[in-house]
Protein backbone atom coordinates (compact mmCIF):
# COMPACT_ATOMS: atom_id res chain seq x y z
CA UNK A 1 0.00 0.00 0.00
CA UNK A 2 1.67 3.13 -0.86
CA UNK A 3 2.22 5.54 1.99
CA UNK A 4 0.05 8.46 0.71
CA UNK A 5 -3.10 5.91 1.34
CA UNK A 6 -2.88 6.63 5.09
CA UNK A 7 -2.88 10.24 4.69
CA UNK A 8 -6.10 9.66 2.80
CA UNK A 9 -7.46 7.17 5.58
CA UNK A 10 -6.81 9.51 8.25
CA UNK A 11 -7.98 12.79 6.55
CA UNK A 12 -11.07 11.73 4.63
CA UNK A 13 -13.58 10.31 7.35
CA UNK A 14 -12.91 13.54 9.72
CA UNK A 15 -13.61 16.09 6.62
CA UNK A 16 -16.85 14.12 5.73
CA UNK A 17 -18.01 14.16 8.89
CA UNK A 18 -17.21 18.19 9.07
CA UNK A 19 -18.82 18.75 6.18
CA UNK A 20 -21.40 16.96 5.91
CA UNK A 21 -20.47 14.85 2.80
CA UNK A 22 -22.11 11.59 2.09
CA UNK A 23 -19.98 9.35 0.50
CA UNK A 24 -16.86 9.87 -1.50
CA UNK A 25 -14.12 7.51 -3.29
CA UNK A 26 -10.79 8.02 -4.07
CA UNK A 27 -7.78 6.24 -5.99
CA UNK A 28 -3.83 6.75 -6.09
CA UNK A 29 -1.21 6.13 -9.27
CA UNK A 30 2.18 4.91 -8.99
CA UNK A 31 4.06 4.09 -11.65
CA UNK A 32 1.53 4.61 -13.82
CA UNK A 33 -1.07 1.99 -12.33
CA UNK A 34 -3.94 1.80 -9.90
CA UNK A 35 -2.21 0.60 -6.17
CA UNK A 36 -5.01 1.88 -4.08
CA UNK A 37 -8.89 2.50 -4.03
CA UNK A 38 -11.05 3.10 -1.64
CA UNK A 39 -14.86 4.11 -1.25
CA UNK A 40 -16.13 6.18 1.92
CA UNK A 41 -19.75 6.56 3.08
CA UNK A 42 -22.76 5.83 0.83
CA UNK A 43 -24.06 6.45 -2.86
CA UNK A 44 -27.32 6.99 -2.34
CA UNK A 45 -29.71 9.34 -0.24
CA UNK A 46 -30.60 6.62 2.25
CA UNK A 47 -27.44 5.50 3.22
CA UNK A 48 -27.52 2.04 2.39
CA UNK A 49 -25.21 1.68 -0.25
CA UNK A 50 -21.98 2.00 0.16
CA UNK A 51 -19.69 3.66 -1.89
CA UNK A 52 -17.00 2.25 -3.66
CA UNK A 53 -14.08 2.44 -6.19
CA UNK A 54 -16.89 1.38 -8.82
CA UNK A 55 -20.02 3.46 -7.91
CA UNK A 56 -20.69 5.68 -10.81
CA UNK A 57 -20.41 9.41 -9.83
CA UNK A 58 -21.27 12.51 -11.67
CA UNK A 59 -18.01 14.22 -12.58
CA UNK A 60 -19.16 16.93 -14.15
CA UNK A 61 -16.59 19.28 -15.87
CA UNK A 62 -13.77 16.21 -16.05
CA UNK A 63 -15.37 16.08 -19.27
CA UNK A 64 -13.47 18.67 -20.46
CA UNK A 65 -10.24 16.62 -20.27
CA UNK A 66 -12.18 13.94 -21.88
CA UNK A 67 -13.48 16.17 -24.80
CA UNK A 68 -9.46 17.03 -24.81
CA UNK A 69 -8.57 13.78 -25.77
CA UNK A 70 -11.61 12.87 -28.20
CA UNK A 71 -10.55 15.98 -30.08
CA UNK A 72 -6.74 14.74 -30.08
CA UNK A 73 -7.77 11.48 -30.97
CA UNK A 74 -9.83 12.83 -34.58
CA UNK A 75 -6.84 14.88 -34.95
CA UNK A 76 -4.69 11.82 -34.87
CA UNK A 77 -6.46 10.19 -37.00
CA UNK A 78 -6.47 13.10 -39.28
CA UNK A 79 -10.40 13.99 -38.56
CA UNK A 80 -10.11 17.13 -37.16
CA UNK A 81 -8.05 19.81 -37.46
CA UNK A 82 -6.99 21.42 -34.57
CA UNK A 83 -5.81 24.78 -36.28
CA UNK A 84 -8.55 25.42 -38.78
CA UNK A 85 -11.33 27.81 -38.21
CA UNK A 86 -14.19 26.02 -37.01
CA UNK A 87 -16.63 28.40 -38.85
CA UNK A 88 -15.68 26.36 -41.67
CA UNK A 89 -17.81 23.56 -40.39
CA UNK A 90 -20.52 25.56 -38.75
CA UNK A 91 -22.78 27.76 -40.22
CA UNK A 92 -25.06 29.46 -39.72
CA UNK A 93 -22.78 30.80 -36.83
CA UNK A 94 -24.79 30.18 -33.34
CA UNK A 95 -23.37 32.75 -31.69
CA UNK A 96 -24.52 36.31 -31.39
CA UNK A 97 -23.12 39.41 -33.42
CA UNK A 98 -19.97 41.58 -31.73
CA UNK A 99 -17.40 43.49 -32.54
CA UNK A 100 -15.30 40.04 -32.69
CA UNK A 101 -14.11 38.39 -35.26
CA UNK A 102 -15.81 34.19 -34.97
CA UNK A 103 -13.84 33.80 -37.91
CA UNK A 104 -10.83 33.13 -36.31
CA UNK A 105 -11.33 30.58 -33.82
CA UNK A 106 -10.39 27.28 -33.54
CA UNK A 107 -10.85 24.16 -31.96
CA UNK A 108 -7.23 24.57 -29.85
CA UNK A 109 -8.56 27.76 -29.05
CA UNK A 110 -11.87 26.52 -27.57
CA UNK A 111 -10.03 23.75 -25.94
CA UNK A 112 -7.92 26.18 -24.16
CA UNK A 113 -10.39 28.48 -22.85
CA UNK A 114 -9.01 31.43 -25.16
CA UNK A 115 -11.80 31.94 -28.09
CA UNK A 116 -13.02 34.56 -26.40
CA UNK A 117 -16.18 32.86 -25.53
CA UNK A 118 -18.37 33.48 -22.36
CA UNK A 119 -20.60 30.90 -20.14
CA UNK A 120 -18.81 29.48 -17.59
CA UNK A 121 -21.18 26.49 -16.70
CA UNK A 122 -24.22 25.56 -16.94
CA UNK A 123 -27.48 24.80 -14.47
CA UNK A 124 -28.63 21.61 -16.42
CA UNK A 125 -32.12 20.75 -16.54
CA UNK A 126 -34.78 18.50 -13.69
CA UNK A 127 -37.06 17.00 -16.69
CA UNK A 128 -35.03 14.81 -19.10
CA UNK A 129 -36.83 15.91 -21.55
CA UNK A 130 -36.69 19.58 -21.19
CA UNK A 131 -33.10 19.46 -23.03
CA UNK A 132 -32.74 22.23 -25.40
CA UNK A 133 -30.73 21.44 -28.72
CA UNK A 134 -27.03 22.58 -28.63
CA UNK A 135 -27.88 25.44 -31.19
CA UNK A 136 -30.63 26.65 -28.87
CA UNK A 137 -28.09 26.53 -25.73
CA UNK A 138 -25.65 28.21 -27.31
CA UNK A 139 -28.31 30.87 -28.24
CA UNK A 140 -29.30 30.92 -24.96
CA UNK A 141 -31.73 28.27 -23.73
CA UNK A 142 -29.57 27.35 -20.66
CA UNK A 143 -32.27 27.67 -17.55
CA UNK A 144 -31.17 31.39 -16.52
CA UNK A 145 -27.09 31.09 -17.61
CA UNK A 146 -27.79 33.15 -20.66
CA UNK A 147 -26.31 33.06 -24.10
CA UNK A 148 -22.41 32.07 -25.11
CA UNK A 149 -21.36 35.22 -26.35
CA UNK A 150 -17.84 36.23 -27.73
CA UNK A 151 -16.16 38.89 -25.44
CA UNK A 152 -12.54 39.18 -26.80
CA UNK A 153 -10.35 38.69 -30.16
CA UNK A 154 -9.50 35.04 -30.14
CA UNK A 155 -5.84 33.76 -28.98
CA UNK A 156 -5.72 37.08 -27.03
CA UNK A 157 -7.45 35.80 -23.35
CA UNK A 158 -7.94 33.32 -20.85
CA UNK A 159 -11.61 32.71 -19.62
CA UNK A 160 -12.93 29.45 -18.47
CA UNK A 161 -15.49 29.04 -20.60
CA UNK A 162 -18.37 25.73 -20.53
CA UNK A 163 -19.97 27.96 -23.88
CA UNK A 164 -16.68 27.12 -25.81
CA UNK A 165 -16.72 23.32 -24.97
CA UNK A 166 -20.30 23.59 -26.36
CA UNK A 167 -19.35 25.61 -29.19
CA UNK A 168 -16.57 22.43 -30.02
CA UNK A 169 -19.26 19.90 -29.35
CA UNK A 170 -21.35 21.47 -31.98
CA UNK A 171 -18.34 21.74 -34.65
CA UNK A 172 -17.16 18.42 -34.04
CA UNK A 173 -20.80 16.82 -34.75
CA UNK A 174 -20.76 19.29 -37.64
CA UNK A 175 -17.80 18.04 -39.14
CA UNK A 176 -17.88 14.48 -38.52
CA UNK A 177 -21.62 13.82 -38.93
CA UNK A 178 -22.00 11.69 -35.37
CA UNK A 179 -23.27 12.05 -32.35
CA UNK A 180 -20.10 13.47 -29.29
CA UNK A 181 -21.56 10.73 -27.03
CA UNK A 182 -20.87 8.14 -29.82
CA UNK A 183 -17.31 9.36 -30.57
CA UNK A 184 -15.82 9.41 -27.04
CA UNK A 185 -17.53 5.65 -26.31
CA UNK A 186 -15.20 4.99 -29.52
CA UNK A 187 -12.30 7.13 -29.24
CA UNK A 188 -11.84 6.97 -25.09
CA UNK A 189 -14.26 4.62 -23.50
CA UNK A 190 -14.29 1.57 -25.58
CA UNK A 191 -10.35 1.63 -26.15
CA UNK A 192 -9.07 2.45 -22.52
CA UNK A 193 -12.10 -0.25 -21.50
CA UNK A 194 -14.13 2.46 -19.43
CA UNK A 195 -17.39 0.28 -19.52
CA UNK A 196 -19.21 2.12 -16.83
CA UNK A 197 -18.03 5.73 -18.08
CA UNK A 198 -20.37 7.81 -20.24
CA UNK A 199 -20.88 11.48 -21.70
CA UNK A 200 -24.76 10.81 -22.70
CA UNK A 201 -25.92 11.29 -19.32
CA UNK A 202 -29.31 10.00 -19.74
CA UNK A 203 -31.63 8.34 -17.27
CA UNK A 204 -30.60 5.20 -18.39
CA UNK A 205 -26.93 5.78 -17.91
CA UNK A 206 -27.66 6.93 -14.50
CA UNK A 207 -29.90 4.38 -12.87
CA UNK A 208 -27.53 2.58 -10.23
CA UNK A 209 -25.20 6.17 -10.34
CA UNK A 210 -24.76 8.32 -6.70
CA UNK A 211 -27.08 10.54 -5.88
CA UNK A 212 -26.28 13.92 -5.17
CA UNK A 213 -26.90 15.99 -1.29
CA UNK A 214 -26.71 19.13 -0.71
CA UNK A 215 -25.02 21.65 1.92
CA UNK A 216 -25.99 20.10 4.93
CA UNK A 217 -26.42 16.10 3.76
CA UNK A 218 -29.63 16.50 2.24
CA UNK A 219 -30.94 14.40 -1.09
CA UNK A 220 -30.90 16.73 -3.98
CA UNK A 221 -32.62 15.79 -7.53
CA UNK A 222 -30.64 14.64 -10.55
CA UNK A 223 -29.25 17.20 -13.35
CA UNK A 224 -29.40 16.99 -16.87
CA UNK A 225 -27.24 18.65 -19.78
CA UNK A 226 -27.25 18.93 -23.47
CA UNK A 227 -23.89 20.36 -22.86
CA UNK A 228 -21.55 16.88 -22.88
CA UNK A 229 -17.83 18.24 -23.56
CA UNK A 230 -18.18 20.80 -20.71
CA UNK A 231 -20.50 19.06 -18.18
CA UNK A 232 -21.79 15.24 -18.61
CA UNK A 233 -19.14 12.42 -17.73
CA UNK A 234 -19.97 9.66 -15.63
CA UNK A 235 -17.59 7.36 -14.14
CA UNK A 236 -16.15 6.13 -11.46
CA UNK A 237 -12.48 5.57 -10.06
CA UNK A 238 -11.78 1.88 -11.41
CA UNK A 239 -12.42 3.49 -15.27
CA UNK A 240 -11.46 7.42 -14.82
CA UNK A 241 -8.07 6.52 -13.46
CA UNK A 242 -7.70 3.75 -17.10
CA UNK A 243 -7.96 7.48 -18.35
CA UNK A 244 -5.61 9.09 -16.09
CA UNK A 245 -2.77 6.25 -17.27
CA UNK A 246 -3.55 6.82 -20.61
CA UNK A 247 -3.07 10.95 -19.98
CA UNK A 248 0.70 10.34 -18.84
CA UNK A 249 3.79 10.01 -20.75
CA UNK A 250 4.60 6.22 -22.12
CA UNK A 251 6.52 4.33 -19.67
CA UNK A 252 8.86 1.25 -19.98
CA UNK A 253 6.07 -0.85 -20.57
CA UNK A 254 5.07 1.12 -23.17
CA UNK A 255 2.02 2.38 -21.55
CA UNK A 256 0.07 5.53 -23.09
CA UNK A 257 0.67 5.05 -26.51
CA UNK A 258 -2.73 5.31 -27.24
CA UNK A 259 -1.88 9.32 -27.59
CA UNK A 260 1.76 10.18 -29.39
CA UNK A 261 4.40 11.79 -26.39
CA UNK A 262 3.72 15.44 -28.67
CA UNK A 263 -0.24 14.84 -28.29
CA UNK A 264 0.27 14.71 -24.65
CA UNK A 265 2.65 17.45 -24.75
CA UNK A 266 0.15 20.04 -26.14
CA UNK A 267 -2.11 18.93 -23.75
CA UNK A 268 -0.06 19.62 -20.76
CA UNK A 269 1.43 23.05 -22.11
CA UNK A 270 -0.21 26.38 -21.02
CA UNK A 271 -2.08 27.90 -24.36
CA UNK A 272 -0.38 30.73 -25.98
CA UNK A 273 -1.70 33.94 -25.45
CA UNK A 274 -1.34 37.06 -27.87
CA UNK A 275 -1.27 39.32 -24.94
CA UNK A 276 -0.06 39.12 -21.49
CA UNK A 277 -1.38 37.26 -18.79
CA UNK A 278 -2.72 38.30 -15.92
CA UNK A 279 -0.69 38.00 -12.66
CA UNK A 280 -1.73 34.97 -11.41
CA UNK A 281 -3.44 33.38 -14.13
CA UNK A 282 -4.90 29.76 -14.24
CA UNK A 283 -2.24 28.16 -16.60
CA UNK A 284 -4.33 25.57 -18.83
CA UNK A 285 -3.68 23.70 -21.84
CA UNK A 286 -6.03 21.51 -23.67
CA UNK A 287 -8.56 20.72 -21.20
CA UNK A 288 -5.95 20.43 -18.22
CA UNK A 289 -5.19 23.23 -15.81
CA UNK A 290 -1.64 23.20 -15.21
CA UNK A 291 0.27 23.81 -12.16
CA UNK A 292 4.11 23.73 -11.00
CA UNK A 293 5.13 21.75 -7.40
CA UNK A 294 7.50 23.03 -5.12
CA UNK A 295 9.73 20.12 -6.42
CA UNK A 296 9.69 22.18 -10.29
CA UNK A 297 7.71 18.72 -10.95
CA UNK A 298 4.67 19.79 -12.79
CA UNK A 299 1.23 18.30 -12.20
CA UNK A 300 -2.26 18.82 -14.34
CA UNK A 301 -6.03 18.01 -13.40
CA UNK A 302 -9.02 19.18 -13.35
CA UNK A 303 -12.34 19.62 -10.90
CA UNK A 304 -15.92 19.62 -11.28
CA UNK A 305 -19.15 20.06 -9.48
CA UNK A 306 -22.77 20.60 -10.51
CA UNK A 307 -25.82 21.71 -9.26
CA UNK A 308 -26.83 18.47 -8.69
CA UNK A 309 -24.49 18.07 -5.28
CA UNK A 310 -20.92 16.40 -6.90
CA UNK A 311 -18.06 17.23 -6.67
CA UNK A 312 -14.41 16.02 -8.49
CA UNK A 313 -10.84 16.45 -8.80
CA UNK A 314 -7.72 15.04 -10.03
CA UNK A 315 -4.19 16.02 -9.97
CA UNK A 316 -1.59 14.29 -11.75
CA UNK A 317 1.99 13.90 -12.85
CA UNK A 318 2.74 12.94 -16.45
CA UNK A 319 6.07 12.75 -16.42
CA UNK A 320 6.71 10.41 -13.07
CA UNK A 321 3.32 8.90 -13.73
CA UNK A 322 1.41 9.30 -10.77
CA UNK A 323 -1.71 10.86 -9.53
CA UNK A 324 -4.64 11.16 -7.39
CA UNK A 325 -8.40 11.37 -7.88
CA UNK A 326 -11.58 11.36 -6.28
CA UNK A 327 -15.64 11.98 -6.43
CA UNK A 328 -17.89 13.04 -3.81
CA UNK A 329 -21.95 12.85 -4.38
CA UNK A 330 -22.17 16.23 -2.00
CA UNK A 331 -22.09 19.43 -2.85
CA UNK A 332 -19.36 19.90 -0.20
CA UNK A 333 -17.29 17.54 -1.58
CA UNK A 334 -15.04 20.56 -2.15
CA UNK A 335 -13.86 20.16 1.54
CA UNK A 336 -11.55 17.02 -0.13
CA UNK A 337 -10.06 18.88 -2.48
CA UNK A 338 -7.00 19.26 0.76
CA UNK A 339 -6.63 15.64 0.56
CA UNK A 340 -5.06 16.41 -3.16
CA UNK A 341 -3.35 19.95 -2.17
CA UNK A 342 -1.28 17.18 0.38
CA UNK A 343 -0.93 14.67 -2.06
CA UNK A 344 0.64 17.61 -3.77
CA UNK A 345 2.71 18.50 -1.35
CA UNK A 346 3.63 15.30 -0.68
CA UNK A 347 4.74 14.63 -4.52
CA UNK A 348 6.26 17.46 -5.15
CA UNK A 349 8.64 17.73 -2.03
CA UNK A 350 6.61 20.91 -0.30
CA UNK A 351 5.70 21.61 3.27
CA UNK A 352 1.65 20.76 3.66
CA UNK A 353 1.44 23.37 6.46
CA UNK A 354 2.60 26.18 3.76
CA UNK A 355 -0.03 24.66 0.96
CA UNK A 356 -2.44 23.31 2.71
CA UNK A 357 -3.24 25.90 5.26
CA UNK A 358 -6.55 24.24 7.14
Amino acid sequence: MPAFAKVIEAEVPAIMKAAHIQGAAFGLIVDGRLVYALGFGFADHAGKVAATPRTVFVAASLAKPIAASVAMRLAERGRLDLDRPVADWVSPWPLAASAFDYRRITTRHLLSHTAGTTLGGYQGWLDFKELPTLEQSLAGKTNGRGAVELFAPAGSRFQYSGGGYTLMQLAIERDTGRKYSDLADELVFRPLRMRHSSVAMSPRVLAGAAQGHGENGEPIAMRYYIEQAPSTLTTSVEDFTKWMAADMMPGDNGAAAWLSPEDLRQMHRPAELSTARAPNEAMYGLGHFIERLADGSVAVGHDGRNQAGFRANFLLRPQQRDGIVFFSNSRTGVALDRVLCLWAADAGHGDPAVACKP
